[in-house]
């Protein structure tokens, strides 16, 4: 089973902490969806609401079919920062897969991996 996530990442600038750093990020989980078509219709709503303090290009939208027919999940203002504060919003894919099969899934390839290193050294 497959959902979709979207977040919105900040990245921007405050104050030194207690280790002298200025830099800072803050990620919110905006929703889970269903559907990649419930997550961009939210993430196109969401990218209305960033407009009111950000700048928002009419072509940064989140879209179906982009190039090569694929989704663009991802709208950034990394290149046009507001007061030097960045956004990052993404849609991301949720996979739900059994525990034990992915467990079994992980020591397989660490045993390819293995078995590939020693190939190598040969």
């Amino acid at each position: 089973m497959q959902k979709e996530l979207l977040t919105i990442e900040f990245r921007y600038h405050d104050e030194p902490n207690d280790i002298n750093s200025v830099y800072r990020e803050k990620k919110i989980a905006v929703g889970i969806f269903y559907t990649l078509e419930e997550a961009i219709n939210e993430g196109n709503r969401v990218l209305e609401i960033l407009s009111k303090r950000f700048e928002v290009r009419p072509d940064d939208k989140f879209s179906k079919n982009l190039l090569f027919g694929t989704p663009c999940r991802l709208v950034t203002n990394c290149c046009y920062p507001t007061k030097g504060i960045s956004y990052f919003a993404k849609i991301v894919p949720l996979k739900f897969d059994d525990l034990s099969d992915t467990i079994g899934e992980v020591f397989e390839a660490t045993e390819r991996y293995m078995a590939y290193k020693e190939m190598e050294c040969e």
